[in-house]
């Protein structure tokens, strides 16, 4: 998916990202179905200019700091320059695995309670 829509992937990850920015929890929707006004600015960057990956670099360094992840802004445009569909995939893992992480301990929490 992020080989041949990687507007719709970019879409999922910020929303996802965003949710659990806002609600430290996983986004129930998993992030949506992708097609969303971050997805299209995303397309429109792409197809005007080939410059979508740019958007990719504010989200990585964000996602870098929150998971304390060892890295450069250099590295980071580069990465979302020549492997923009890897780029992507790491993110979608790295914010599936903190869903997953939020979930469990939300149950945890719940569970508990009852």
């Amino acid at each position: 998916m992020s080989c041949w829509c990687p507007c719709m992937i970019y879409g999922k990850n910020r929303q996802r990202f965003d949710h659990l920015q806002e609600n430290d929890t996983a986004d129930p929707e998993h992030g949506g179905s992708g097609c969303d006004a971050d997805c299209c600015m995303h397309l429109a960057l792409n197809v005007l200019c080939g410059f979508g990956w740019v958007l990719q670099l504010g989200q990585r360094a964000t996602l870098r700091a929150r998971y304390h992840i060892d890295g450069s802004y250099v590295n980071d445009c580069l990465t979302a320059f020549f492997c923009t569909p890897c780029e992507l995939t790491q993110e979608s893992r790295e914010l599936a695995e903190e869903g997953m992480t939020a979930s469990n301990t939300e149950r945890l929490g719940q569970t508990r309670n009852t």
